[in-house]
Parts: C-alpha cells; sequence; structure tokens
C-alpha cells in the first residue's frame, strides 16, 4: 500500500510527508480537506497538526478545539474506531459543529478515525466532504483507520527524532499558562469575597455623599473613596475572570470583519488625542476562536497602547497573512494582528515580564492583567504573542493567530 511507504527522514520533512499522504487519502476518499488532529493539555483540547485542502493546495495550521466547547465529538473519540457522519449537521456525533465550524466552511460529510499510540488515543484524522451529503462504505471506513495508523506511525518516527517540536513547545507553554491560572484560581477566590466588602464600602461611601449640608472637603474625600473602590473593583473583576477556564464560543470568523465592525469603539476609546490608522489586508485568511474573546483581546492592547501614549500619538492596526518560519525548518503562515503605538516604549526587563500577570509599570492605575489575559487568549486559540518595543520608539504587539480556512 502507498501509505505504508511514507517516511520521515532521508531529506522528507513530516510536513512534506503529510501533504503527500492527505493527497493519497483525498483521491481515495474524494474529499476535499483532511487534517490531522493531535491531542493537547493532557487530553482537554485538539490542535491541528495539519490540515490540507485539496483544490487550492492550501495547508492550515494551529488551530485548537477544546473538549469543553464540543465535548460530544471528543466522546466520540474515544469511544468509536470510526466517526462516520453522513450528514455531518445533523449527526448526533458532529452536529455540536454544525454553526462553529461546519457550516461555515460547507462542511457537509466527516468521516473521522482516532489516532492510536501506544494503545491510547493520541488524536483523530479527520476527512472532511464539501457537497451534497453522501454515505461511507465499509471499505471507506477501513481506509479511514488504515490512514489514522500511519499517522500513529509517522508520528512516533518523528517524535523520536525530534523532541523538540512545534507541538512541543506549545505544549510547554500551555503548562506553563497552567501554572498561572492556578495562581489565578487561588486569587479568584479570595477576589470573589473581596468583592462583596468592596461593595459595602462602596455603598457607605455613597451615603456619606449624600449627608445634608456635606462639606465640600468631606464629599470631595468620598470621591476619592468610591474612585479607589471601583479600582479595586474592576481588579478584582479581571483577578476573577483570568482564574476561570469557562466554556466558550469558538467560530470561524473573518477577523478584517471583526476588526472593522471595532473600529468605532477604538476611536472612542482612544479620544481626540490619539489617531487610529486601520491597515486590513485583502483576502485575509479566516480563523478559528471565539469572537468575544478576540475584541477583548484587541480591546486590552488598545488600551495599553492608549495608556502609553498620554500626550497623543499614533495607533496603528494591520492585519496580514504571514509567513513564519517554525521550529522544524517549514515556513507557516498565520493571521497576524499587528498593534503598534508611537508611545514611550519598554526597555527589556519591562517587555520580558509584560506578559507576567500582576505585573504592572502603571502603579495604582494597573492591573498587571491586560497583556496576560491577552497572552491567554491567543494560546488558547493556538497562536502566540510577540513584544517588540524600546524606550522611547513605541511599542509592537503581534497576535499570531492559526489559518482554518482561506478567506471567503
Amino acid at each position: 500500500m502507498e501509505l505504508a511507504r511514507l517516511h520521515a527522514g532521508a531529506g522528507q520533512s513530516l510536513r512534506q510527508v503529510w501533504i503527500k499522504l492527505a493527497e493519497i487519502a483525498s483521491q481515495a476518499l474524494r474529499v476535499e480537506r483532511v487534517g490531522c488532529w493531535i491531542l493537547v493539555d493532557d487530553g482537554r483540547a485538539l490542535r491541528c497538526r495539519y490540515l490540507s485542502q485539496q483544490s487550492d493546495h492550501q495547508l492550515f495550521q494551529g488551530a485548537v478545539l477544546r473538549r469543553q466547547d464540543f465535548p460530544t465529538y471528543f466522546a466520540a473519540m474515544s469511544e468509536h474506531r470510526a466517526i462516520v457522519a453522513e450528514d455531518a449537521l445533523r449527526s448526533s456525533l458532529t452536529s455540536e459543529l454544525h454553526d462553529a465550524y461546519l457550516q461555515p466552511l460547507g462542511i457537509t460529510s466527516m468521516l473521522d478515525a482516532p489516532i492510536y499510540f501506544e494503545g491510547r488515543v493520541v488524536g483523530v484524522v479527520c476527512h472532511e466532504h464539501i457537497g451534497e451529503p453522501r454515505t461511507w462504505s465499509e471499505a471507506e471506513c477501513a481506509f479511514a483507520g488504515a490512514v489514522a495508523d500511519n499517522i500513529a506511525r509517522l508520528y512516533g518516527e518523528h517524535e523520536r527524532r525530534h523532541a523538540e517540536t512545534v507541538l512541543a513547545a506549545y505544549q510547554r507553554h500551555l503548562m506553563e499558562l497552567s501554572r498561572m491560572e492556578a495562581v489565578g484560581r487561588m486569587a479568584a477566590g479570595i477576589a470573589h469575597d473581596f468583592r462583596g466588602i468592596i461593595g459595602a464600602a462602596l455603598g457607605f461611601a455613597e451615603l456619606i455623599r449624600r449627608v445634608p449640608e456635606l462639606p465640600p472637603q468631606a464629599d470631595k474625600h468620598a470621591q476619592r473613596i468610591i474612585e479607589a473602590l471601583e479600582r479595586g473593583r474592576k481588579l478584582t473583576q479581571q483577578v476573577m475572570s483570568f482564574g476561570k477556564d469557562d466554556p466558550v464560543s469558538p467560530r470561524v470568523l473573518d477577523p478584517a470583519v471583526v476588526v472593522t465592525n471595532l473600529a468605532k469603539m477604538l476611536t472612542a476609546l482612544l479620544g481626540r488625542d490619539v489617531q487610529l490608522d486601520l491597515r486590513l489586508e485583502q483576502g485575509t485568511s479566516r480563523i478559528f476562536m471565539d469572537q468575544t474573546q478576540l475584541e477583548r483581546a484587541l480591546l486590552n492592547l488598545v488600551l495599553n497602547a492608549r495608556d502609553a501614549m498620554p500626550n497623543g500619538g499614533e495607533l496603528t492596526v494591520e492585519l496580514a497573512d504571514t509567513q513564519v518560519d517554525d521550529d522544524e525548518g517549514d515556513r507557516t503562515t498565520f493571521v497576524t494582528i499587528k498593534i503598534s503605538d508611537t508611545g514611550c516604549g519598554m526597555d527589556a526587563d519591562t517587555r520580558g515580564n509584560a506578559t507576567r500577570p500582576f505585573f504592572t509599570t502603571k502603579g495604582e492605575n494597573g492591573t498587571g492583567l491586560g497583556l496576560a489575559i491577552v497572552d491567554q487568549i491567543v494560546t488558547r486559540a493556538g497562536g502566540h504573542v510577540a513584544i517588540d518595543s524600546e524606550p522611547g520608539r513605541g511599542t509592537t504587539v503581534r497576535m499570531f493567530l492559526p489559518r482554518i480556512a482561506a478567506s471567503a
């Protein structure tokens, strides 16, 4: 069988072998998209290792599906040797993917097979059909299992040769993020109780301001108490949010639409002294993540940039597909959202600590969670954050987000 003759090494990278394997599978099963997804984060998520689209020979990498968002599909991987969905939009095994993934991409039928390695499920190979729903024969189901078995073999060969892979680097960052979130969860428990205390104090401060014939100086002090307590309430809310790992609603998104729809709000947040410049490249690829989370990350970065320009300046938001060299010597295309300001910039020490929770240079005006939350959001979506800054030369923050499909 041609599948069995495929091997990584001898001048061929895992990526090159995968492209050949996907081509064979696509032709044999007459499907448009073939994807290999690997379990990460102790089985709590699937990360797209490679997803090949045959009609335009595009390769997508890095998107993440989390168990808490799609529990039925994850359960099916453990319970079925093949996930056979002839009408994927209605099948009990895959229908929870309807709005988020299937319908936006035009996928009507799926034939997926779990990937077993050393007796355990380590991922899944997905065969995605676009067009009228179709039936899958027993021979096709058996072939899908053979594809999964060969991926397991290639995966084992590659991992033995290359301990330092893109996947391993992502796993390390997830572990680091999990440790930070553990601290966040502990802090969130304290913040939950503290929020009640802040609420009571705010109520009493408001009552002070309502005292008849209150001296102006006392009213001024009461107002300052209220302002301080409001900052405390904002901080406790952010701490509680950082410590949670709640289900979200990821779906296929056009990032250009998200940024465009936010433009008016961003302009209002920046005020008169900061000029907003949007540079959105036509035909930017689509991504897979929660829209609210993406908007939250953008707002956090814009607010940070505004605070770095107290005397005004220019904020540029750029969106484009960007090729990046990975640790395996291949070039991977990401959707890149770049936020650049003309503010005060950061020194090397500040830059190195910028994404650590509770690290801030703003004193009582900062929470130290803005960039930490951005890093959390982007990492969970399968991407990464890069910061470029020097004192007096402004700051550029890039969010590298995995593509899930070409532009609509």
